[in-house]
């Protein structure tokens, strides 16, 4: 897993490269649509796979409600956060890793906490990076999408254990937020607001201020909707180093809903 997450994060200049060979090649336009058809023939090929779980699975209520839930998620997300289809490869890309993290930890809470953390890793190495010397914010967009893109793989992995419905005394059980991706997400954030109440950290740029290390965003939306054109053609909306935070923790404790209501095992058999 951690190779995958390596792979997937850090040679993004090269992938782009390799893709804009193989339009040069091909035309975007078949580009696309081999893409789209290989998404198309993996969709339908798991889609199978997992209704034919979810057959035997005791929690399979639970299970189904939460995956058009994420569906629904993803498709706001969509909506209001992307600014071209270009980055709907973030779900596919953290896909494998919420399935890897389930396997490890059996908790969808803390399989996402180690998304964000991971998303926000691959973002940060662009943002102070990549982008150093450009205007752009730390793009918590990103990170969400990431983060649902880990919530189908946590889904799509629990078709293949064995789950079943917890009852009202297990529910009172150790809580949730007591795993160690929860400790390590929370410990991040205490640390962000340690930072920021000190002057340390800034939310926006500000080079009048010398006294703090690193801002969150070296851009300020000029708008709710708005268009960057070199980033696509569609209007979006830009999460701010406030809103991101906060959705992303939101959205943890929406699937930690999972945990109290399912007992997630390591074989169905």
């Amino acid at each position: 897993m951690l190779v995958y997450a390596a792979a997937v994060t850090f040679p993004h200049e090269n992938v782009q490269w390799l893709m804009n060979e193989i339009a040069i090649r091909i035309t975007h336009r078949h580009l696309y649509q081999l893409s789209a058809a290989i998404g198309a023939v993996e969709a339908i090929v798991i889609t199978a796979m997992v209704i034919r779980r979810l057959k035997g699975q005791e929690a399979r209520f639970t299970m189904a409600m939460f995956g058009i839930v994420t569906l629904a998620l993803i498709g706001f997300t969509r909506g209001v956060f992307t600014a071209n289809d270009l980055e709907l490869v973030h779900y596919p890309q953290y896909i494998p890793e919420g399935m890897a993290l389930l396997a490890l930890t059996l908790s969808p809470a803390e399989s996402l906490a180690w998304i964000v953390i991971l998303g926000s890793l691959d973002e940060g190495y662009q943002y102070a990076v990549l982008a150093r010397w450009r205007a752009v914010p730390f793009d918590f967009n990103d990170v969400y999408m990431d983060l649902l893109g880990g919530a189908a793989g946590v889904l799509l992995a629990m078709a293949f254990l064995r789950c079943t419905r917890r009852d009202a005394a297990a529910r009172n059980g150790p809580p949730f937020w007591k795993r160690p991706g929860i400790i390590a997400i929370l410990a991040i954030t205490a640390t962000g607001v340690l930072l920021w109440a000190s002057g340390f950290m800034l939310l926006f740029e500000d080079k009048a201020d010398t006294r703090h290390w690193f801002a969150l965003s070296r851009f300020r939306a000029p708008a709710f909707w708005f268009q960057v054109v070199t980033n696509g053609p569609e209007k979006y909306h830009t999460l701010s180093p406030i809103e991101g935070p906060i959705l992303i923790l939101a959205t943890i404790a929406l699937y930690a809903l999972i945990d109290r209501r399912v007992r997630i095992s390591p074989s169905r058999y």
